[in-house]
Parts: structure tokens; C-alpha cells; sequence
């Protein structure tokens, strides 16, 4: 019963910060940058692991492979996540290396667009948005540090 509540509390929490970004982007007008939208990605893939783990049931396989699911994802989303937020932190120049979204979706193949992904962009040298003086790519971190632990806690649950 308390692995069901953890897979709920990823699945809920994924989806407040999934939210969140929706309401600021559609209702505020504030554009995610590349990094960002990498961060929903992971946001997504954490809450659908845990969708899965929560209508298959609680079996220690499927839980065991959920919860590596959804540390797999976390990892990489804080990776991101910790990426973007590190210029708020340590404020550098990007406006010489800029990079638009709409530049990396025409140019094909996925090869040369991820990793200018990771390069910088002038978009993001900023946090546009914070709550409780806390940027959203920093909630995210902490989200994704969060949905490690209980995973792990989850795995190992009877």
C-alpha cells in the first residue's frame, strides 16, 4: 500500500510542475527554452512510469523495473534540470553562444540538435520565473532528487 502512495505522489507532483510550466507558458506568455522543454520530457516519463506502476500493480518485478524506470529518468531530468540552473547561480555571458529552439528543430539530424541543447542558450541565462525565490529548474531539481529517493524507498517496499 505505501509503494501505491509513493507512485502517487510522483505521479501528482510531476504533474503540479508539468502544470505549473503549462500555466506560465500559455497563461504568462514565457517561452521554454531548449533545457526546459527536456525537463518536462523527464517530468512526463517520471509521472507515465509511475501511472504504469500504479494500474499494473504492486508485483516486486514490476516495481523493482518502475522504480528503476523512473530513477533512470530522474537522474537524467536533474541532470538537465541542475544544467539549467547552475548559470542562476553563477551568472556567465551566453548572449556570444545563444542558441534558438526554433534554429535546432530545422536543423536535422538529432545529432548536431542535442547537444547544442546542452551549449547554452541566451534564452535561459536568467530564471524567468521563481517561487519562494526558488526558479522553476531548481524545483525541478529538487523534484527529481525527491522522485530518486522514494523510487529507491519503493522498490525496496513490501
Amino acid at each position: 500500500m505505501l509503494t501505491r502512495l509513493i507512485y502517487l505522489f510522483v505521479l501528482l507532483a510531476s504533474g503540479l510542475l508539468l502544470g505549473l510550466g503549462a500555466y506560465f507558458q500559455y497563461a504568462l506568455h514565457l517561452q521554454p527554452c531548449g533545457p526546459q522543454v527536456l525537463v518536462r520530457y523527464a517530468l512526463v516519463f517520471a509521472g507515465l512510469f509511475a501511472v504504469l506502476a500504479l494500474i499494473t500493480g504492486t508485483g516486486k518485478i514490476i516495481r523493482i523495473v518502475m522504480s528503476v524506470c523512473i530513477v533512470l529518468t530522474s537522474l537524467a531530468g536533474s541532470v538537465v534540470a541542475a544544467h539549467q540552473s547552475w548559470p542562476h547561480r553563477v551568472p556567465l555571458n551566453f548572449a556570444q553562444i545563444g542558441v534558438h529552439i526554433d534554429s535546432l528543430v530545422r536543423s536535422l539530424p538529432l545529432a548536431d540538435v542535442l547537444p547544442k541543447l546542452f551549449m547554452g542558450s541566451g534564452e535561459c541565462e536568467k530564471a524567468r520565473w521563481a517561487i519562494v525565490g526558488i526558479a522553476g529548474s531548481e524545483w525541478a531539481l529538487m523534484a527529481f532528487i525527491v522522485f530518486t529517493l522514494a523510487a529507491v524507498f519503493a522498490a525496496r517496499g513490501r
